[in-house]
């Protein structure tokens, strides 16, 4: 089989590299970002959050321009960074023209054809809704409807609210755009959910759509980065991963929406380093998985206005920044189910963005509160860091907290969609 998975951003990878891992050897899967390169998310090539040898290639739009190599290298150079991580405003306006000459002699229709030799079987897309209705989707959706492909809209999160109505519910997430192909969803399209949402399947009227679960869920996916609790600990060395929400200059708080600001990420880690201080027989690493919208330069001077210390910021996919953690900290984002259903000891942050979700949802409620790892407070959060410096205490930890989690996520996600698409 032959997919193409159209990546704007990049949470949808977190969605669909797990099952793509398990296609067959004769599946072709080629990942291509409307951006200009897979530096906006991640800081090496996008290949090593690959965990099998499969056959799955990533291209961009700049991979499909046909231009000299002199000249992609220097549209390369301008265009790599994340659009939050250039306060110069020079390089600002710069990014946007390269990007825009990328977006107006990019061919991408044309290059996955030729990859192929032929149409891919099926495309994958993006739920949320905010693609960009520039000429390079244009170019593709216009393509997609041409000729009828099998598009399917797949969704960017482990855990969506239930009971929150989501709105508008098109690819482009635009009411006041009529011109095709942004005012409606391809021909041949389906809508897949990882839940039962049925806000969304009122709005979605005769739009097919199928629960699929969360791939990145599964056993047989988890096993291959799952927490080892026979590994060799240094009492002495403790690596965190520190899970953090997009945040801004204001708080936004609404039904279904959130987002922390500057203060709520200071409240954060003065705390997180009083209770290190606290420990001061124990060194710790502190590895940080922003989100991808962060602006690092930033968030690199606030932390080093706290005086907080031996930190690395990750660039990665939430399986990969895994790797050697011992345990995990969040603030609200539903990559902590994803590492506490690998068995790694999650804590989570008390904050009001966790507090306002609670209210439009049950099951989040339920889910999150039926968590070893939840908290209610900032004195019970510094109590339950204390009590998992301990190995013993973690193991058991995260043995409930894996537990409780596999009640709200089917564990045949992937067998599932791989039989639906074969």
């Amino acid at each position: 089989m032959n997919i193409l998975q159209i990546v704007e951003e990049s949470p949808s990878l977190d969605f669909s590299l797990p099952f793509l891992q398990f296609t067959d050897d004769d599946s072709k899967v080629l990942v291509f970002s409307t951006k200009p390169s897979y530096k906006h998310w991640y800081e090496d090539t996008p290949d090593n959050l690959i965990f099998r040898d499969k056959n799955i290639t990533f291209f961009t739009t700049l991979d499909t321009m046909n231009a000299p190599r002199i000249v992609k290298k220097i549209l390369y150079k301008f265009t790599k960074k994340n659009r939050s991580n250039t306060d110069n405003f020079f390089e600002k306006v710069l990014r946007k023209i390269c990007t825009a000459v990328i977006n107006v002699f990019s061919k991408p229709n044309i290059f996955i054809n030729e990859y192929f030799s032929g149409n891919p079987d099926v495309v994958l897309i993006e739920t949320r809704n905010d693609l960009i209705p520039n000429k390079v989707n244009k170019d593709l959706f216009n393509w997609i409807n041409k000729n009828n492909i099998k598009c399917i809209g797949i969704p960017n999160s482990a855990y969506t609210l239930e009971s929150v109505k989501w709105s508008p519910i098109t690819p482009f997430g635009k009411h006041n755009i009529k011109a095709a192909p942004f005012y409606k969803f391809p021909n041949n399209y389906e809508y897949w959910m990882t839940s039962s949402q049925p806000y969304v399947i009122e709005q979605l009227k005769e739009v097919p759509y199928r629960i699929v679960g969360y791939p990145g869920a599964d056993t047989n996916w988890i096993n291959l980065f799952r927490f080892d609790e026979n590994r060799n600990i240094d009492s002495k060395e403790i690596n965190l991963l520190l899970n953090i929400r997009h945040f801004g200059k204001n708080r936004n708080l609404g039904f279904g929406i959130g987002q922390y600001n500057i203060d709520d990420i200071k409240l954060f880690f003065n705390i997180l380093k009083e209770c290190i201080e606290r420990e001061n027989q124990i060194k710790f690493n502190l590895y940080i998985k922003p989100h991808y919208y962060v602006n690092f330069s930033d968030f690199e001077k606030i932390l080093k206005d706290l005086e907080i210390k031996n930190f690395e910021f990750l660039k990665t996919s939430i399986y990969k920044a895994l790797n050697n953690i011992d345990i995990v900290i969040g603030l609200h984002t539903s990559v902590n189910l994803i590492s506490a259903l690998s068995g790694y000891p999650t804590l989570l942050f008390p904050q009001v963005l966790t507090d306002n979700i609670k209210k439009d949802d049950i099951k989040t409620k339920n889910m999150y509160e039926g968590m070893r790892g939840y908290s209610e407070n900032k004195d019970e959060f510094k109590e339950k860091f204390r009590f998992l410096l301990n190995n013993k205490n973690r193991i058991d930890f995260s043995k409930k907290d894996r537990e409780h989690l596999r009640e709200f996520f089917d564990d045949k996600s992937i067998e599932n969609i791989l039989s639906y698409l074969n």
